[in-house]
């Protein structure tokens, strides 16, 4: 049978070229790290390429996985090692990142407005609007909800927007808050407030707001969310009466 008997099926075949015009680059896939590159391309400069190593092409020549390593080669003039798989596109992209830790949460949004994904190309813009806010956050804020999307449902692009008006109006009330608190964007703050805007109607920012204005001290860093809702609790019921005051613990 030879000596290659026990090795198994063979599935696919590994080219090498230097025809680095043959690659092109797909706007769904990752943002390029330019860093990245850069240290690839010294150590390919070194060490040339990677042994074991190969770039993921479909029949389009569009690169689906390793456009970093394609970069680098050129720059130093490494011949590429690459293998084609026929029919794959963005959904294979997904799926080869989806476990990895070198896709950021910023990489899979691309990925998904780049497809026209109507829920994703919300979340851009939001995000954009509200920069000073944490993209976990700002999907916390677009589902109207303190609990986010767990990551196979957003890596997967099952995130969902709910009330794109409510959220731009409670997004408008943290960064109300920036002039007279420093922690008013920080993640467990954000999140508390969520919690009680979500939870607890009869809150009203507009009251909290101006008691904060009226002390700006009484309002300061805590160390999670609880401590938080106590905090925003004993601000709103400032000089309440016994029987008007607001109970925002869960």
């Amino acid at each position: 049978m030879g000596q290659f008997a026990n090795y198994g099926k063979k599935v696919n075949e590994i080219y090498q070229t230097s025809d680095y015009d043959k690659f092109r680059f797909r706007k769904d896939n990752r943002v390029i790290n330019q860093n990245h590159v850069r240290q690839l391309s010294k150590n390919m400069k070194d060490n040339g390429w990677e042994p074991g190593s190969y770039v993921v092409v479909n029949s389009k020549w569009e690169i689906i996985d390793g456009q970093h390593r394609t970069l680098a080669a050129r720059s130093v003039g490494v011949p590429i090692n690459y293998t084609m798989e026929k029919g794959t596109g963005f959904e294979t992209i997904r799926n080869l990142n989806r476990n990895q830790k070198n896709w950021s949460i910023f990489d899979h949004i691309h990925g998904f407005v780049s497809e026209n994904n109507t829920h994703y190309v919300t979340l851009q813009k939001f995000m954009d609007d509200f920069e000073d806010l944490k993209p976990t956050e700002c999907v916390m804020l677009l589902k109207n909800t303190f609990s986010s999307s767990s990551r196979g449902d957003f890596e997967s692009g099952k995130f969902q927007v709910k009330d794109v008006k409510l959220a731009y109006t409670w997004g408008g009330y943290i960064m109300s808050l920036k002039p007279f608190f420093e922690g008013y964007n920080r993640s467990i703050f954000v999140r508390a407030l969520v919690k009680i805007l979500s939870k607890k109607p009869e809150f009203s920012f507009e009251e909290f707001l101006h008691k904060v204005k009226m002390r700006p001290s009484s309002i300061h860093l805590c160390g999670d969310v609880d401590q938080y809702i106590m905090m925003i609790e004993d601000i709103y019921n400032y000089k309440r009466r016994v029987n008007e005051k607001l109970n925002l613990r869960f």
